[in-house]
């Protein structure tokens, strides 16, 4: 029988919610052929993150299915990770990070593969771009300009309504060509890619039209756009498509990416400039945080309430006749 009062009755309150968290889902279920390397790929994500993030966002770090090695490497990093989910089976990039930020109560919500090294800085210019426009509900540290017509239906017609759409060359090819390099494709970018890119500028700030879903943060509400089923499929094009990609669009929310890589892919082999980035970081010391942080309420412009079915059939319009050389001047 309970003897005694549980001393947690007498508490009148709890710590409050921050402004980010970040999810990082982690599958390595060995160590050999592809997963070779992982363990130290790993290791440079968690540590590139501890030391840009730790002080400035909640992280949760989730093990699918994961050998016990990769679950030490873990362990390791709870203290200024404040949540190690385990899940004793695969449950798949998707339905990991979605149960979590559903129970999540931070505005703003990180998704991140484990194979990726952050750079001082990122957490800012990721939410400096919700501050400077607030009918964004999608960010990507890093530019994606392949896919700037890509669901991105909210964001062009409500960045042509406000005269704020141009084409401009603000990318640099190098973080391009580093990003095609980490996923094996480097004819990923053509040259209409790094030409010139479809961007969006409001009283000085500025961002590349479309966003990647290798790391990205949404606002909260982009959630309500979710299937509400499971996607029940371990690592599949569909499952972030129709979980990540869709819904910033269908809810009428621009999808948005700073126009620095601020972020990079590492794959599954680690390579010396990875390393020395690392080095230098770390050596840098634990990046503090610079005052109290927040975001503007979200804001949803009369573009973005035109049905998406609708929106979308403008958008292609533009996109196949003459009338993109006539809004952009080129291709």
């Amino acid at each position: 029988m309970r003897v005694g009062t549980n001393p947690a009755k007498s508490q009148t309150g709890l710590d409050g919610y921050g402004l980010h968290r970040i999810i990082v889902p982690v599958y390595i279920p060995s160590l050999d052929g592809y997963f070779q390397h992982a363990i130290e790929v790993l290791r440079m994500c968690l540590e590139s993150l501890r030391v840009t993030a730790s002080n400035k966002a909640a992280v949760t770090i989730v093990s699918n299915g994961c050998v016990p090695e990769a679950i030490e490497e873990m362990e390791r990093h709870l203290g200024w990770a404040d949540q190690l989910v385990l899940n004793r089976h695969n449950r798949g990039k998707i339905d990991a990070v979605v149960t979590i930020a559903r129970g999540s109560y931070e505005p703003l919500i990180t998704i991140t593969d484990c194979d990726v090294l952050f750079r001082d800085g990122w957490i800012e210019a990721v939410e400096e771009l919700f501050q400077r426009f607030p009918e964004c509900g999608y960010v990507c540290p890093f530019p994606s300009p392949a896919g700037a017509w890509h669901h991105t239906s909210a964001t062009l017609l409500g960045a042509l309504a406000r005269a704020e759409l141009k084409y401009e060359k603000v990318v640099d090819d190098r973080d391009l060509d580093r990003f095609a390099h980490s996923i094996g494709r480097p004819d990923l970018f053509k040259p209409e890619h790094r030409n010139a890119q479809l961007i969006v500028r409001r009283n000085g700030a500025t961002a590349c039209v479309g966003a990647g879903h290798f790391t990205c943060t949404i606002r909260r509400e982009v959630l309500a756009g979710m299937p509400s089923e499971p996607s029940l499929k371990a690592i599949e094009g569909q499952s972030e498509l129709r979980w990540l990609d869709l819904p910033p669009d269908a809810i009428g929310s621009w999808r948005l990416s700073t126009p620095q890589a601020w972020v990079n892919h590492m794959g599954n082999i680690p390579e010396d400039w990875m390393r020395e980035e690392l080095a230098a970081l770390i050596e840098s010391g634990v990046s503090e945080t610079s005052g109290a942080r927040s975001i503007p309420a979200a804001q949803r412009r009369w573009t973005g309430m035109i049905p998406v079915v609708a929106r979308r059939k403008i958008v292609r319009l533009i996109e196949v006749t003459r009338l993109r050389d006539a809004l952009f001047g080129q291709r």
